[in-house]
């Protein structure tokens, strides 16, 4: 009888041990190797490391935002009060005015009749923000609201508070 020996009997893979090893593999291997779970676990360590210090001041910026967007209003409402009035206040509910939350404005006066400041601090931000008009607006412009530059370090938006 030819062609009813034993190396005609795996056809396509005439090398046991090659079949053997694969079979092997797909029932010993269930889950991620211990090198595999550490190497994903460092990138991910890498993108927050590089994340979170740019979330953070994006977060000083949007509160810094809110401080310079409530002493714009302010600025209006000021302005608003001296046209119907011929006097600044130094009385934020006279003005019907209401700050953004977690922001607190300090009026002041030095005369309500030529000129008004005022300072806004946010909860969360270590500096405020100032604007002053008229005879208060001393070695600025008048109207304009100056904020402290939020320091952005030098490798970029890491570091932070």
């Amino acid at each position: 009888m030819a062609g009813t020996g034993p190396a005609f009997c795996h056809g396509a893979d005439t090398n046991s041990h090659s079949r053997d090893l694969r079979t092997n593999m797909r029932r010993t291997r269930h889950g991620f190797t211990f090198i595999e779970l550490l190497t994903v676990m460092v990138v991910m360590g890498v993108l927050a490391g590089i994340g979170v210090p740019r979330i953070r001041n994006m977060k000083e910026r949007s509160y810094q935002a809110a401080l310079r967007s409530d002493l714009g209003t302010l600025r209006t409402a000021e302005e608003a009060y001296y046209a119907e009035n011929l006097r600044y206040t130094t009385d934020l509910t006279a003005l019907d005015f209401r700050p953004s939350s977690d922001v607190q404005i300090i009026l002041a006066s030095t005369d309500p009749l030529k000129g008004w400041s005022a300072l806004a601090r946010h909860a969360w931000l270590p500096t405020p923000c100032t604007t002053a008009s008229g005879g208060d607006a001393v070695d600025v412009e008048s109207g304009a609201i100056n904020c402290a530059n939020l320091a952005v370090p030098a490798g970029g938006a890491q570091g932070g508070r």
